[in-house]
């Protein structure tokens, strides 16, 4: 499953990208409200270039690094803010520390 598969059906990916947001600088701030406001269709190639290079490819983690699950848009930056897992197996390793 590739990162635009989500675009399509959108399931949270706008709120994801409002999530970041205020992480982003420059280009990538500016692409990314654009793609907000109007989706992806719209981006030129180098936008989307950008786009992909200094958004996709360092805040999107398709799956969790302990069980394999997909992660969904409402979980994905928590799960590059946590190494990679997805809200179920974060919980668990945090469960498993304070035992």
């Amino acid at each position: 499953m590739g990162w635009n598969d989500h675009i399509d059906e959108d399931g949270g990916f706008s709120d994801f990208l409002g999530e970041i947001l205020p992480h982003l600088e420059g280009a990538a701030n500016g692409i990314t409200k654009l793609v907000i406001d109007k989706g992806d269709g719209c981006l030129s190639e180098k936008q989307r270039f950008v786009f992909e290079r200094d958004v996709i490819s360092v805040y999107v983690t398709e799956e969790c690094a302990r069980c394999g699950a997909d992660i969904p848009w409402s979980e994905m930056y928590a799960a590059h803010d946590n190494g990679g897992f997805c809200n179920y197996c974060e919980h668990m390793m945090a469960k498993q520390e304070r035992e």
